[in-house]
């Protein structure tokens, strides 16, 4: 496999836009380039965020502080985070894939 520099891939990104047709080009204007990258940064963050959270509040008022049950709640939540992180990459890779092929 061959890296490239910094500036030699400033280059094939300079002259990818230089030679894309005329609709790409108006769609990458209307559409900022990090839209899709922040709006899958956020959903993967809540997928992190979220189920900690909710298990963290749940062991503290609803169930007296029994810290075998936090830990469960605990394990119980990372899975699920696991889970969800791995459906939004598969989500956004195949988006990806979709916009490349077109």
């Amino acid at each position: 496999m061959c890296s490239l520099s910094d500036g030699e891939e400033l280059f094939v990104v300079t002259m990818r836009f230089c030679f894309m047709k005329k609709e790409e080009n108006q769609f990458n204007q209307n559409n900022p380039w990090w839209k899709p990258a922040m709006f899958f940064y956020a959903k993967v963050t809540s997928w992190i965020i979220f189920p900690i959270l909710i298990s963290v509040l749940l062991s503290k008022y609803f169930l007296d502080n029994n810290q075998i049950l936090f830990f469960v709640l605990i394990v119980l939540s990372f899975g699920l985070t696991c889970f969800g992180i791995y459906k939004e990459i598969k989500i956004y890779k195949r988006d990806i894939d979709k916009n490349d092929n077109k």
